[in-house]
């Protein structure tokens, strides 16, 4: 399952609709100034900390070096919900940046303020990006993947030889391995605020938050029940803590397999070598024969607003540069983040690198096998938080897991 446009304009109806605002937003663009790309700056907001500012820095860096005629103001804004308050208010206040990162899902906050980029950049690149990444939103293409990251099974083979292929693989392991808190072992790890592993299992197991047509709220239908109650069984051996795994495993914790991201990799493997033990990636356990893995990361995006077409192409520009193979390769070998391209994701480099990298080849394959998106609902990331307050009352054991899904399915029903 892939990113969904609105389902009320799913017809012929968005097409017109969508058209009347492309229309609206290229003539504002005209009507700001057509330039050269001689001398232009643009701001691009982003929620890249540590390791991965550091690269996107150096990426940005290349592209000024390249383009010398473009200044790029590359302004971290904390994390993403930092991100997201920022840019509410600048789009409230006419005063957004020219270029942002951003989840899909909150393009419905400002779908008018944001550029058509099929205007701007090459067809070949609007045609090379992954069919996973299905990026049209009413019709349009207004955001680009750019950071992706995937689901993928960490384990210790010490403990767990073989990594499990299935639930009931799965569940087997981590009931053998256990639960011993004293000794600091557990059979897995869950942190509660990252409901996207329920939503995988969800997935898996066939269900979904909501109906095809949005009109009614399914997780708590027997399909949900399925992954609820797996969660809820594998969660008697798990450590649940709201840290990141890694600052477990770094205190020398023993989990036998975990579900965490790609992105999560140098962290991972960087805690297990300070605590001097083995840790290897596999593909997720799938459930009969389904094998979903949610895709997690945001998109960039150009805000039209007060930009000048010059800005617009600048800003263009630097997506088509970040997306260039040799770019989006190094990237992801940076930060463990995977390729959005079929060129980079299928060709020399990236193929030639994970030939020599068994866990970024599962990954890749991961991706490639099974990867599904958010839910492009305006109301998103409201039910995210549900999820996530719900997620961890699951794990908890603070109810039956029919009666928190029952729960949480009033609560979505309510803002639905």
């Amino acid at each position: 399952m892939g990113f969904r446009r609105q389902p009320q304009e799913a017809s012929g109806q968005f097409t017109e609709v969508g058209n009347m605002r492309r229309v609206a937003v290229f003539m504002l663009v005209c009507a700001l100034g057509v330039g050269a790309l001689g001398q232009v700056t643009i701001s691009f907001w982003h929620a890249m900390s540590r390791a991965l500012g550091e690269t996107l820095t150096e990426l940005v860096d290349k592209f000024q070096e390249e383009n010398p005629g473009i200044k790029v103001d590359l302004v971290y804004q904390g994390g993403y919900s930092a991100l997201q308050q920022k840019l509410i208010a600048a789009v409230a206040a006419g005063e957004p940046p020219i270029l942002a990162q951003q989840y899909q899902n909150w393009t419905t906050q400002w779908l008018d303020a944001l550029v058509d980029l099929d205007l701007f950049l090459p067809a070949e690149i609007q045609a090379d990006l992954l069919p996973q990444f299905d990026e049209l939103f009413e019709g349009r293409m207004v955001t680009v993947p750019f950071n992706k990251s995937i689901l993928v099974l960490y384990y210790r083979p010490d403990l767990v030889p073989d990594p499990p292929r299935t639930w009931e693989e799965f569940e087997s392991i981590v009931t053998a391995i256990g639960k011993d808190e004293e000794k600091g072992v557990y059979g897995t790890a869950f942190r509660p605020p990252n409901p996207e592993i329920f939503l995988t299992l969800l997935y898996q197991a066939g269900g979904s938050i909501l109906s095809d047509d949005w009109s009614e709220v399914t997780i708590n239908n027997p399909a949900g029940l399925e992954a609820a109650e797996f969660a809820a069984r594998l969660a008697q051996y798990a450590l649940l803590d709201s840290a990141y795994t890694s600052d477990a495993i770094a205190k020398g914790i023993a989990i036998g397999a975990f579900i965490d991201t790609s992105a999560g990799y140098t962290y991972n493997m960087n805690a297990a070598n300070a605590a001097g033990v083995p840790l290897a990636v596999a593909p997720l356990p799938c459930h009969d024969g389904n094998c979903a893995s949610m895709i997690q990361g945001t998109n960039l995006a150009v805000f039209a607003p007060k930009a000048s077409r010059a800005q617009i192409e600048a800003a263009a520009a630097l997506i088509a540069f970040l997306l260039r193979e040799d770019n989006i390769v190094y990237w992801a070998q940076k930060t463990g983040y995977l390729p959005v391209t079929r060129s980079a994701i299928y060709g020399d480099l990236w193929q030639s690198y994970i030939a020599g990298k068994p866990a970024q080849k599962v990954m890749t394959d991961q991706l490639i096998a099974g990867g599904f998106g958010q839910l492009l609902h305006p109301r998103y990331m409201d039910m995210r938080s549900l999820l996530i307050t719900y997620w961890e009352l699951l794990l908890m054991g603070e109810d039956t897991p029919q009666a928190v899904l029952d729960a949480l399915a009033a609560e979505i029903d309510a803002i639905k």
